[in-house]
């Protein structure tokens, strides 16, 4: 496919401000709508706003009694914390805009490094005692770097991309390889691979791609040259919600079943027996969800990706510990640890940024697979079994205030976001998001350039271009 850049984006919407162009059918909707939008997540919201600016009657379809998908901000746990989707880069330009529009605003990131406790093979140390454990299995080059950070300190030295095309091209292809591949070659024995497993955000360095790795790489290096990060004011959910709330026609807890798709127009098969139609329709939801309706009529070539593009697995488990035990040991209140914990942070006040006596274990990947089924009482009996091992001090019950499950478990999510495996992006790139007939695309997984949030935007930029272009011809 011809990548639709923003610019060529801006020009087929009109001008800056979106003046409205004809609809599709001239006029009046051949349907319900002029287009259907599937999901209210960041890529929806979007897209429906440029949608109905350009003119065309929007419905918006979303199966959750809430907007936002995956940008979740948790108002009912203290600290208010972000459950999905946190911090916004100084080149998330789309984002920003759109953020600005709204009166949403931006806090700024201090940027503050937090020093992390380790707990591994039973030893429990600072991170700056790390370097010298019996316990480090790291070649002596590599000795000061700790378990979550080794991937990308190695990485980050043989990135082969320059540019942000670079990734799906020759150069991209030929480094296309398991990070578990990359890090043998770097000298990382099976001890070290099973340290850099832990803390990986994905769900194993064997099915993982080095790509996705030095994408990341090259984004961040090329945001963090523009200006410092930062996050939305009050919650990333805060920005949703504004998004939703000029959202013409958003019909919530209306889950959609099953998808026909023509050369013609698309009928929505929803829950109850119900069904729309249009011209057009822009399915937003991730491969995890789109994998389990049924979508007949026009090809679907991107079939192979929505069956099979990994997912990765995610638990946020929010609790209360019987004492504040950072307080008591002298030790930071985060840890990392090789345990079935993985990742202990502090949750903080949102103004003064000091811990609020709150703990996050954020469990991912295959990491996270012995929290499946678990209720929250079973999951505080295993905190309340494995906290001490971690940290001594931390002894007594817990207290489970809030389980978010970015998982398989989640039916509206499948998981936290997608990630390519090997072979994946030389295979799948060029045809994600191919319409099926009138029926398009978007979503975080369908950026070309940008990832995360600033992705989202992007894809439906793209898929809102491509959709006024093809409805030209089809209005003769």
């Amino acid at each position: 496919m011809t990548q639709v850049t923003r610019r060529s984006t801006l020009a087929l919407l009109g001008t800056a401000a979106f003046a409205p162009v004809a609809s599709p059918a001239r006029g009046t909707p051949r349907g319900d709508a002029d287009l259907i939008v599937i999901g209210a997540g960041l890529a929806g919201l979007h897209a429906a706003h440029l949608a109905s600016r350009a003119g065309l009657k929007t419905i918006v379809l979303e199966a959750a009694s809430r907007a936002g998908g995956r940008v979740l901000t948790l108002d009912d746990v203290p600290g208010a914390p972000n459950a999905g989707a946190s911090q916004v880069g100084a080149g998330y330009t789309r984002l920003r805009q759109r953020a600005s529009e709204l009166g949403v605003g931006l806090a700024p990131d201090t940027g503050e490094a937090r020093d992390t406790a380790l707990c591994v093979n039973g030893q429990v140390m600072r991170s700056s005692d790390w370097a010298k454990s019996a316990t480090n299995p790291f070649p002596d080059t590599m000795k000061q770097v700790t378990p979550g950070s080794l991937l990308f300190r190695l990485a980050a030295a043989a990135n082969p991309l320059k540019t942000t095309d670079d990734w799906r091209g020759t150069i991209g292809r030929s480094a296309d390889i398991p990070a578990s591949d990359f890090l043998k070659s770097q000298g990382i024995n099976d001890e070290g691979l099973r340290l850099a497993d832990i803390g990986l955000n994905a769900n194993a360095l064997s099915s993982y791609a080095m790509l996705n790795v030095w994408r990341t790489l090259l984004l961040f290096r090329q945001d963090a040259a523009l200006g410092p990060a930062g996050s939305i004011s009050g919650g990333a959910q805060r920005l949703t919600d504004a998004m939703a709330r000029a959202t013409g026609d958003l019909r919530l807890e209306s889950a959609v079943t099953a998808i026909e798709a023509t050369r013609t127009g698309v009928t929505i098969h929803l829950s109850g027996g119900r069904s729309l139609k249009a011209p057009f329709a822009l399915c937003t939801l991730p491969f995890s969800v789109l994998r389990k309706l049924a979508i007949t009529g026009a090809p679907l070539v991107q079939r192979p990706a929505i069956e099979a593009m990994p997912y990765t697995q995610i638990v946020h488990v929010y609790f209360e510990p019987a004492s504040r035990f950072w307080d008591s040991d002298g030790l930071p209140p985060d840890t990392w640890t090789d345990g079935p914990l993985e990742r202990l942070f502090a949750v903080r006040d949102r103004e003064t940024g000091l811990p609020n006596g709150l703990m996050l274990a954020w469990l991912n990947g295959n990491g996270a697979a012995w929290i499946r089924g678990q209720s929250d009482a079973g999951i505080a009996s295993i905190i309340e079994r494995e906290l001490p091992k971690v940290r001594p001090a931390a002894r007594g019950p817990v207290r489970i205030v809030r389980t978010v499950r970015w998982n398989d478990e989640n039916s509206l999510a499948g998981g936290a976001y997608m990630h390519f495996a090997p072979g994946q992006v030389a295979a799948w790139s060029d045809t994600l998001a191919v319409p099926a007939g009138t029926l398009h695309f978007a979503g975080e997984h369908l950026s070309r350039v940008a990832t995360g949030m600033e992705g989202a935007l992007e894809s439906a930029e793209t898929s809102i271009a491509a959709i006024l272009k093809q409805a030209g011809p089809l209005r003769h």
